[in-house]
């Protein structure tokens, strides 16, 4: 009989520490830019680190999307500015780091249906240490610059 209480008990601080991991990564204000079918959308949000160690953005998942990368923009000449996909995002401790048009973002690459202003969508995020993240998205225009 103590055998199994042990194990529960091991096991609740296992999983205790995984969900209250999770908790210290918070997504706020995500969104998603409209687009067609077969268009390449992106996905912008906040993600704030409330723990005590730095994580990473690894990855997203979106299921109306054939490819799903994390981009950095990035200046190619003087005048000319570029993206490209990234491996991971840092997010360190007690920080928020934006993902914004122009900036670091989540591409959602060949849609498999429209992607219409108002309408909400789930997104799942991977982050190396909190897991998987869920959010829900709103399909809103891009703010004018």
């Amino acid at each position: 009989m103590k055998k199994i209480y042990m194990i529960l008990i091991f096991a609740g601080l296992v999983f205790g520490q995984n969900s209250s991991r999770k908790s210290l990564i918070k997504i706020n204000n995500a969104w998603i830019r409209p687009a067609a079918e077969e268009a390449n959308s992106a996905l912008f949000f906040e993600v704030t680190n409330n723990g005590n160690k730095t994580d990473s953005l690894l990855s997203a998942e979106f299921k109306f999307a054939e490819k799903v990368e994390v981009h950095e923009t990035y200046k190619k000449s003087e005048d000319v500015m570029g993206m490209r996909a990234v491996k991971a995002v840092a997010i360190p401790v007690n920080t928020t780091v934006k993902f914004k048009p122009r900036d670091l973002h989540v591409m959602l690459l060949n849609l498999s249906r429209d992607v219409k202003r108002g309408q909400k969508y789930g997104v799942t995020l991977n982050f190396k240490f909190a897991g998987k993240v869920k959010v829900e998205a709103v399909v809103k225009e891009m703010p004018k610059m």
